[in-house]
């Protein structure tokens, strides 16, 4: 992959720590360009001519303006090589997994997390968003029992997709002790090499590849 990369998102999303995450992941050095999105940054004329969304993160790479981190993930894994599918059907549990996190475990945990740390609605919509959340948790500690990733026995897309999600999960008042599968996974997660916590991994401004 020579052609450099430049990833615009902001430090307090999930989604744009999956695709950095990955990139340091895979030793990819790349630009950042912070998106103040307290400042509607992400809705000015010029983000929206990169991501018609209007939403972080972007990768710009070789030409291509990239969004939707999971789609971010999937060609990044082709591109690289790395944290790929090895077979057909790896393949397909893998996207089997990002569509699953997209439709069930992203919403409760990021939406929780946000109404813990930015707003405070009525207390029903809290206690249906956590209770969304902690059905995911279940459902993913339950996959993980007796496996060392969610696909097969190697790391994948699919595996930092999901521990991108979960990744500011204390920030939403979870505890990750209460589902010793997703902890034991969660740990060998972030021993990986070249993994970075997220506010380390991405500043409050523009930073060039190191």
């Amino acid at each position: 992959m020579p052609a450099a990369c430049t990833l615009y998102g902001s430090f307090l999303s999930a989604p744009t720590y999956r695709v950095g995450l990955m990139l340091a992941l895979c030793g990819l050095p790349f630009d950042y360009r912070h998106v103040d999105l307290s400042k509607g940054e992400h809705k000015t004329a010029e983000f929206l001519e990169l991501n018609r969304f209007g939403q972080v993160p972007v990768l710009v790479h070789d030409g291509l303006n990239l969004c939707q981190s999971f789609a971010i993930l999937e060609y990044l894994a082709e591109v690289t090589g790395k944290f790929a599918p090895a077979t057909m059907e790896e393949r397909q549990r893998i996207r089997e997994w990002l569509f699953w996190d997209a439709d069930r475990l992203s919403p409760g945990i990021g939406r929780t997390r946000f109404f813990e740390r930015f707003a405070k609605p009525d207390a029903a919509v809290m206690d249906y968003m956590r209770m969304n959340a902690e059905a995911g948790l279940g459902v993913l500690n339950a996959q993980l029992e007796g496996k060392r990733f969610l696909v097969g026995e190697r790391p994948t897309i699919a595996d930092i997709g999901c521990f991108g999600t979960l990744i500011h999960m204390a920030e939403g008042r979870f505890e990750l002790a209460n589902w010793p599968n997703v902890k034991t996974w969660w740990d060998r997660m972030s021993a990986l090499p070249g993994f970075t916590p997220p506010y380390d991994l991405l500043p409050k401004f523009d930073r060039a590849a190191a």
